[in-house]
């Protein structure tokens, strides 16, 4: 079996120069220098020194060795000394979010929170819903702030936590609807309707809402929600987006905000994390993510 004992005393022995110095450094017998050596070798399956010499020298693989154990030996007192300085302990939280945060709430939230909390380093991931939530099961990241999916009401060990509510309205350029408002949803079948596609929480969620209403499938998709309301100034289509964020930041650009019969669904957003031994970490993060969350300002206007 490997052990750090073999590992100490082999570095002891290569600095060293001689198994006779590194038994007086490490305090033992030159018998058990050796015997931790041989112990070393039969446990790696490598001829770490040549000894047909008179001095024992490094073969090749123990060269290799050495750095390894150079490597093991350093880790293994960053792990004595963790209980040494407990205020020097970092955590780690892998964290992924949607595209709608990165462009609203998220940089403000990082920039305050890293002041908060120095001991806490978040590993962020910006992507699609459907995306991040598959990383999630898989285990590659351990809280997600997604548009709910059904799936997780089957998932066993996750907890979740409602960040907010986000009201949607169908929106195109000023304009390019006529009609008296509010628009009954039949009104809007004529227009092109531009979507996200499949790997968007929301826009599935959307999308569902459209098919019950009867309305015919986006024909048009862009995965990237500043090109779909880039699609929309350019009057190529109608689209249901995120109200006031949208609105804030086109305000401009002459969209107009669709008022119809009904109207569209909101779209809650949710923090989704693992219940086990880091939940109380998660929690707290979780909590912190909702007082920060805030889908109606980008954060560039």
């Amino acid at each position: 079996m490997l052990t750090l004992k073999q590992l100490e005393t082999f570095v002891q022995v290569v600095e060293l120069g001689t198994f006779e110095k590194a038994s007086q450094r490490l305090n033992a017998t030159q018998s058990t220098v050796s015997k931790r050596i041989s112990e070393l070798e039969q446990a790696t399956g490598l001829h770490i020194f040549d000894r047909s010499q008179r001095n024992a020298r490094l073969t090749e693989e123990g060269e290799q060795l050495l750095e390894l154990a150079y490597l093991t030996i350093d880790s293994a007192n960053k792990i004595r000394e963790l209980n040494k300085q407990p205020e020097s302990k970092l955590h780690r939280i892998r964290i992924g979010f949607t595209e709608l945060t990165a462009l609203t709430w998220l940089p403000g939230f990082l920039r305050e929170y890293t002041l908060e909390r120095p001991d806490i380093r978040l590993d962020v991931t910006i992507d699609m819903s459907r995306t991040l939530y598959q990383q999630f099961q898989d285990g590659e990241l351990d809280l997600v702030v997604i548009p709910l999916v059904p799936e997780v009401f089957a998932q066993p060990g996750v907890e979740t936590l409602l960040l907010e509510k986000v009201e949607m309205a169908f929106m195109a350029r000023a304009g390019l609807v006529d009609g008296p408002r509010p628009l009954p949803i039949s009104k809007l079948e004529s227009y092109t309707l531009i979507s996200q596609g499949k790997r968007s929480g929301f826009a599935q969620d959307v999308n569902r809402w459209i098919s019950h209403q009867g309305m015919a499938s986006p024909v048009q998709i862009t995965d990237n929600l500043l090109a779909l309301v880039g699609l929309v100034t350019a009057g190529r289509g109608i689209s249901v987006l995120p109200k006031l964020c949208v609105q804030r930041f086109a305000q401009t650009q002459d969209l107009e905000i669709l008022e119809t019969l009904p109207q569209p669904p909101t779209i809650g957003y949710y923090a989704l994390y693992h219940s086990g031994i880091r939940v109380s970490l998660l929690e707290e993060v979780a909590l912190r993510l909702g007082k920060a969350a805030d889908f109606t300002r980008p954060f560039f206007v």
